[in-house]
């Protein structure tokens, strides 16, 4: 038997061959080449035998290949004997087993049977684009967008035509529109009908999540769970810096930790294939709706979920080949999204859970719709085929590993929190202290930078909803999360939430505005860590950097914009932190009662706040 050209004399030497081969730098042994003579000469007894016994028996071959499944298999199917039981005693309250179940399902389907529905799919549109000519895909487009587009101004009038200062943010989204057209790298080459779909998708989304009941519920729904989920950090916590001795401390003893356990459950995830399946399907329909190249869709869909930092590592084969509109498209994504792994950090600090979750997902097609306005396509992309761009499944061996990789794998994003936190903290008291001394000789002491910004971003404030009395306050946050740091900004909104100083409708406006990654601080990290991946784009990252991150901030303040046209005054920001029944009866209620005030109908106690 040969090998690699080496020929054997039994079949167990030719497999040890091809596990040295394999692993063969891991052990440190010696791989024979063509020609039988070493490549690497550090023979080892000890490694050889190490290879030997990697070696599998056929049924310990078996057993990993039937058995295995076969005990997962038994397990879900155990599981759903159990779901069907709960949906007989309490179908009201079976909401959560279900998702669970179908979460089961989808790891059954695509972790143990390698199903990949992408090929039907596929199959599906191929076969479409051969039978429908391009001309006339082109006015189907065109009659459908144009559709749409008149729905949602009928809908926009009916809906708002009572309700004077709700007209305001239309205004603020013109201004937007008009500002980044000017300032647009070749205006005459803007592709109308891709700005027009990034903004009805975050139309859509906005009905679905604040002016539907029942899919305000949802994210409600989910956002309650997730701060819930989140809350047994405080065990971690406990244990090991004393109780109540992590309160003192909330920031390191009390926040950071909340990185650190759901960074862990993210590696889960990525582990068991979920983030990236939900990754391919976000950036299939932005790829669909909005005509957007491969790289453009997959980076954005990406940036929902992973940092620039990170991505910028999946990213890295590509980044040589890409146009200047298309990493535009990439570095906009970035600084408009904010990555899961901070959202809980966000969260932790009292920021209403639904709206920080619904902010990024809103603000991907915005992304989207702002680059390709500010920086249309001008030359032929080099990505045709959206399977160029995989996010690859978990190496770990088993959740425990996911686990513990996915811990430590949020240290390095903790330390740059904390050093980047008492720099820019420190910076700050110093900038206050300046303005303070250069203020006092003048008879005005109380000039700082939050001063100086409250009234420098107090129209833009204005225009994206929020009423003129909280402008001067949220005018403090835009100043801190552009000039300093979206961490701190976010930090104080919660506390201005807890405090009574912002509420309602400023406070859902706020939440929006600040979900992004667009700091002057962003810029240098993220221009270090995509000049790390591609050293010869260097020039490009630098000369657009500055570019995107106002991109990517008006992004945001579009997504706000959104928020302030559709968000009413209603109390429908119900903060519900007992147990997942109360969370499944506000989820049943809403959806057998129209009235979204009476939702809070369980007989158990339960904290409600009107923001």
């Amino acid at each position: 038997m040969a090998y690699s050209g080496v020929k054997y004399t039994n079949v167990q030497d030719a497999q040890e061959h091809r596990l040295i081969d394999m692993y063969g730098t891991e052990l440190g042994v010696s791989i024979p080449d063509q020609d039988g003579k070493d490549l690497k000469q550090v023979p080892s007894k000890e490694s050889n035998s190490a290879a030997r016994s990697i070696v599998e028996s056929p049924w310990k071959r078996r057993l990993r290949q039937y058995g295995v499944p076969g005990i997962y298999l038994a397990l879900f199917f155990l599981y759903t004997v159990y779901v069907v039981f709960s949906l007989v005693y309490d179908p009201a309250g079976a909401i959560f087993v279900c998702l669970l179940e179908a979460v089961l399902l989808f790891i059954v389907i695509f972790k143990i049977f390698k199903v990949d529905i992408w090929k039907p799919v596929l199959s599906l549109h191929s076969k479409f684009l051969v039978k429908v000519k391009r001309p006339l895909r082109t006015k189907i487009r065109i009659i459908v967008t144009v559709v749409v587009t008149l729905a949602l101004v009928v809908f926009l009038i009916w809906d708002i035509w009572s309700s004077v200062r709700r007209f305001i943010p239309i205004g603020g989204m013109a201004i937007f529109v008009i500002f980044l057209w000017i300032t647009s790298t070749s205006p005459k080459k803007v592709q109308w009908m891709t700005v027009t779909w990034g903004l009805l998708l975050q139309f859509g989304m906005g009905i679905v999540i604040l002016r539907w009941p029942v899919g305000y519920a949802a994210c409600k729904f989910l956002g309650d769970s997730v701060s819930q989920f989140l809350s047994y950090t405080d065990a971690g916590s406990k244990f090991v810096f004393g109780d109540p001795g992590y309160t003192l401390h909330p920031v390191a003893f009390g926040v950071l930790p909340v990185v650190i356990f759901f960074s862990a459950v993210v590696s889960v995830l990525y582990y068991l294939g979920i983030m990236q399946f939900f990754i391919r399907v976000i950036a299939a329909v932005l790829r669909f709706l909005m005509q957007t190249t491969p790289i453009e869709s997959f980076a954005t869909a990406a940036h929902i979920f992973i940092g620039q930092v990170e991505s910028s590592v999946v990213l890295k084969p590509f980044l040589n080949n890409l146009t200047n509109s298309e990493l535009h498209a990439v570095l906009t994504s970035g600084f408009a999204t904010v990555a899961g792994t901070v959202i809980a950090a966000y969260i932790e600090f009292g920021v209403p859970a639904e709206h920080v979750i619904s902010a990024s997902f809103m603000s991907a097609p915005a992304a989207l719709a702002v680059a390709k306005l500010a920086f249309p396509e001008t030359k032929s992309t080099d990505f045709k085929i959206s399977k160029e761009m995989e996010l690859e499944v978990g190496k770990e061996r088993n959740i425990m590993e996911a686990v513990s990789v996915g811990a430590m794998g949020a240290v390095k994003l903790i330390a740059n929190v904390v050093v980047n936190l008492v720099a820019f903290v420190a910076i700050l008291a110093f900038i206050d202290a300046t303005l303070s001394y250069f203020g006092s000789r003048v008879g005005h002491p109380e000039v700082s930078f939050d001063f100086l910004c409250s009234y420098i971003f107090m129209p833009l404030a204005f225009i994206m909803g929020i009423p003129w009395s909280n402008c001067r306050v949220v005018g403090k946050l835009i100043g801190k999360k552009i000039v300093i740091n979206e961490f701190l900004a976010f930090a104080d909104l919660g506390g201005y939430i807890k405090a009574g100083d912002i509420q309602g409708r400023s406070a859902v406006i706020s939440t929006y505005i600040l979900c992004g990654f667009g700091s002057i601080a962003a810029m240098g990290i993220n221009l270090g860590a995509l000049s790390a991946a591609e050293p010869r784009r260097r020039k490009d990252f630098a000369k657009l950097m500055l570019r995107a991150v106002v991109a990517g901030n008006i992004a945001c303040f579009m997504t706000a914009c959104v928020a302030g046209i559709l968000y009413q005054d209603e109390p429908v920001m119900i903060s519900i932190t007992n147990s997942t029944n109360d969370l499944n009866s506000t989820l049943q209620n809403l959806t057998t009662n129209s009235n979204i005030t009476d939702i809070v109908t369980s007989s158990t106690p339960v904290s409600v706040t009107v923001l």
